[in-house]
């Protein structure tokens, strides 16, 4: 009994770290999860439970990409500023981690579409949809963080 307790708390911080830019929260919680079933020899997991999980995983990988990006479009950035956005954003996290990426999202997609437009309210818009984009998918990733521990308990402890 002792071992899905020590796995409780070490996959327990993955609900915060989904809170955190950049940082592989579920990818984490999975590879716990996995490192759980082999050392129980799966017998409190099982295949189809390891399933769920991965689906929660790819869920969480395809919030990742799309949020910001559904956001920029909803915005009305262009693809150009998409990708200035981009930079800045990697920029951005390597500068001021972790949270320095949103600024350098919204920084590179508001001058992309400054210096192609020219219309300052255009780009501030879609400057601003990529940062909606970008804080919506932390909040469903987050989401998808809670849902994985409680099934972690769920299946661990009462199925």
């Amino acid at each position: 009994m002792l071992l899905p307790v020590i796995f409780t708390l070490l996959i327990f911080p993955g609900m915060f770290m989904a809170l955190i830019p950049m940082m592989p929260a579920i990818p984490y919680m999975f590879l716990m999860v996995g490192i759980f079933g082999y050392a129980d020899r799966f017998e409190r997991l099982t295949v189809g439970n390891m399933w769920v999980f991965a689906g929660i995983l790819i869920a969480s990988i395809l919030v990742d990409y799309f949020a910001g990006i559904i956001g920029a479009k909803y915005g009305g950035a262009s693809s150009k500023a998409m990708m200035f956005g981009f930079l800045g954003l990697i920029v951005g996290f390597l500068l001021i981690p972790p949270f320095g990426g949103f600024v350098g999202l919204f920084v590179g997609i508001l001058i992309a579409e400054f210096i192609m437009k020219g219309d300052s309210a255009k780009a501030i818009k879609a400057a601003t949809g990529s940062l909606i984009g970008s804080v919506s998918g932390i909040l469903i990733n987050t989401l998808l963080a809670i849902v994985f521990f409680g099934l972690f308990i769920s299946f661990v402890f009462f199925i």
